[in-house]
């Protein structure tokens, strides 16, 4: 599509124009078009001279002879001529008022005294220092809730100006919300003294140049640290009302919880109130069941906090409030990012347990010590138990005790540490779960066991982590 083909169905201006070719010449758009629509009309400009002066000297001639021949030229020079004109109208009218060989009516705005040409079909003016000032200081007035260092600005275009785009695209043209992003960004950055972030921006502000609507993405902060569950009884997460659904019913005495508490809002709270989030999230490297403590190191867990208000606090001081609960304990906090929630929910990672085995009868030294044995560097085939068969898929996971130690409390009870892949079942690599995981420590005694009680003892992310 050629300059006149364009600046005849869209006058666009000088920016948009330039903006066509963006990936040509370092200038900028404005300097850009205005030199391509120039050059285009010194090239029409020298051919309507000449052809002037063609039609001037045959009018002048006067041959008779050659009058009919005359005619038929000037005839031909003169719809050349019209043609020419034409087209330096279409530059003139999309902004270009240096043409003045021909002859454009001026509407003239009685008001500003200014030539009323059309208006840019692309941007519509939205780079007018005037649009861009209110824009700017929309933005402004919407960040001062909000702590924040870095900022990406980002343009939300109507779908016709998406559509026009698609019309006359070029392969070296940028989009008008490449333009506007980076002039409107340039902006923010003297207003607030904050920093662009292409990657990682604390907030992104997207915003939409024709009718100034503005909305704040605020990212949310990640608060990286591992937890210790000190007693028994409470579930990982907040757990909704079975029987309402987190509604809130008679059965939950109204709080649409099925446990009064959780490791989730033990910790959370705290953090909520100081970095004022609108919502949050907690993510751990898998999970115990409510029975279970997490002893030793501690679990690792990311906590995510939702469009918060403030971004920096002292944890060390959240840490402690969070200690006072005697149920949980955290420690190594720090700050995370976005790819650790990835890591501790999605990497499998090895755990070590210690486990209460109860048999129904006596066990002998001799059986302990074989069931070590056995145990270590089994492979373990072990079928979705019956007790999590109603949210979990029915498969056959294949995973591996490396490590084992007893150590007798009475004679039908002892201790079992194990050291095994994540994602194994010790209760039911204990009870055997009906022969659905095999070999099962019930398998390998030939007694019938159960796991009394179990803690997590360590969750050795850290070998995973530093191979990644």
């Amino acid at each position: 599509m050629d300059i006149i083909t364009i600046l005849k169905k869209y006058p666009l201006c000088h920016r948009c124009f330039g903006r066509l070719y963006a990936k040509l010449l370092h200038t900028s758009n404005y300097e850009r078009g205005k030199s391509l629509k120039i050059a285009k009309a010194i090239e029409l400009e020298s051919k309507l001279l000449n052809l002037m002066g063609k039609y001037n000297e045959l009018t002048e001639s006067g041959n008779p002879d050659e009058i009919e021949k005359t005619d038929t030229e000037k005839l031909k020079i003169a719809s050349e001529i019209t043609e020419i004109k034409g087209q330096l109208k279409y530059i003139y009218k999309s902004g270009l008022t240096e043409i003045k060989l021909v002859d454009i009516p001026e509407e003239i705005n009685e008001e500003e005294g200014e030539n009323k040409l059309d208006l840019c079909p692309w941007c519509k003016n939205i780079f007018d220092k005037e649009n861009l000032e209110i824009i700017s200081e929309k933005v402004i007035d919407l960040l001062k809730d909000y702590e924040y260092e870095t900022f990406l600005a980002g343009t939300m275009l109507p779908k016709e100006i998406k559509e026009l785009e698609k019309e006359f695209e070029t392969p070296y043209m940028e989009s008008i919300k490449q333009e506007f992003n980076r002039i409107m960004g340039k902006i923010l950055v003297e207003k607030t003294g904050k920093t662009v972030d292409k990657n990682s921006p604390d907030i992104v502000i997207m915003i939409n140049p024709y009718n100034k609507k503005i909305k704040l993405q605020i990212n949310s902060i990640f608060i990286k640290g591992r937890y210790r569950k000190l007693v028994r009884g409470i579930p990982q997460t907040r757990w909704p009302c079975r029987y309402c659904r987190g509604k809130g019913c008679e059965k939950c005495n109204y709080t649409g919880k099925q446990y009064p508490t959780s490791v989730e809002e033990i910790i959370a709270e705290p953090f909520m109130k100081v970095f004022k989030g609108k919502d949050e999230a907690f993510h751990g490297a898998g999970r115990e069941d409510i029975d279970v403590r997490m002893l030793g190191n501690g679990r690792p867990f990311v906590l995510q906090i939702k469009e918060p208000k403030i971004r920096k606090a002292d944890l060390e001081k959240l840490k402690e409030e969070v200690n006072k609960s005697g149920k949980v304990e955290i420690l190594n906090l720090d700050y995370g990012v976005r790819k650790d929630v990835v890591f501790f929910k999605n990497e499998p990672h090895k755990k070590t347990y210690l486990a209460v085995v109860e048999c129904e009868e006596d066990v002998y030294d001799d059986e302990i010590l074989k069931l070590v044995e056995k145990l270590e560097n089994l492979t373990i085939n072990q079928r979705t138990p019956i007790r999590v068969s109603h949210r979990r898929a029915d498969l056959v996971r294949v995973r591996k005790v490396y490590k084992a130690c007893a150590n007798r409390i009475d004679s039908k009870t002892f201790e079992l540490t194990l050291y095994c892949d994540g994602g194994l079942y010790i209760k039911e690599l204990i009870s055997g779960d009906e022969g659905r995981t095999s070999p099962s420590v019930s398998e390998i005694l030939n007694k019938k066991c159960i796991c009394k009680t179990l803690d997590v003892l360590d969750v050795h992310d850290m070998e995973n982590y530093e191979e990644n």
